[in-house]
């Protein structure tokens, strides 16, 4: 690259930031009511003055100004951000490659999720391209990275917690089907040794050997 060609982008540089400085100072101004300085029931708000006497409208001297071109951001910066790089709206890897680091910054879309955000941004770190809407790229990334092992953590105690409840129920019904076995074995036993069924039969035994045969 020749001397005059980085002459040119020193120039420019410098034009885009005395630009900045002035859309800021310009941002300040403020543009109200004139009636809302002197009473308090009128919002601070800018309305047009309408009024066939108004010395605003008429733009009088000693009354507040209204808004104008004058008062405009200067062409070179005009939508650009305050770090003077045009704004670039991106949702995957493809749109951030395609921005180009030294005059555009790339904002990441809101719909974005913490997963493609994350990649998006160590994509960023590794090709130098500014994320106007992050104020610490790196932070910002070992944040998500953080939350993504306490997600982890929190579902492994979770399915811990449910494997215990399903043993712990395995076993109740376990136990229970071995009641209920055991009851029925129970009643079964009962039934077949029942002490006034055998009375009986013995007293009809007894009944059948004393009967005095016919001769």
């Amino acid at each position: 690259m020749d001397v005059i060609s980085l002459i040119k982008q020193e120039v420019h540089k410098m034009t885009i930031e005395n630009s900045l400085k002035l859309r800021k100072e310009h941002k300040r101004r403020e543009f109200v009511v004139k009636e809302s300085n002197f009473s308090a029931r009128i919002k601070t708000r800018w309305r047009y003055p309408y009024g066939r006497h108004s010395k605003v409208r008429q733009m009088h001297c000693g009354r507040p100004a209204m808004p104008n071109p004058g008062y405009g951001a200067p062409t070179e910066v005009r939508g650009l951000h305050p770090a003077g790089l045009a704004m670039i709206v991106v949702h995957n890897q493809e749109e951030l490659l395609a921005v180009n680091p030294k005059v555009e910054g790339a904002i990441i879309g809101s719909g974005v999720g913490k997963k493609k955000k994350l990649s998006l941004l160590e994509l960023a770190q590794q090709k130098s391209i500014t994320i106007l809407n992050v104020k610490d790229v790196a932070a910002s990334a070992k944040t998500i990275k953080a939350d993504f092992e306490k997600r982890k953590e929190l579902r492994k105690k979770k399915l811990v917690e449910v494997s215990k409840k399903e043993e712990e129920k395995r076993k109740k019904a376990e136990e229970k089907a071995k009641k209920e076995a055991a009851k029925e074995k129970g009643h079964k036993h009962d039934h077949d040794h029942d002490p006034v069924k055998e009375q009986e039969e013995e007293q009809k035994e007894m009944a059948e050997k004393t009967i005095i045969k016919p001769q």
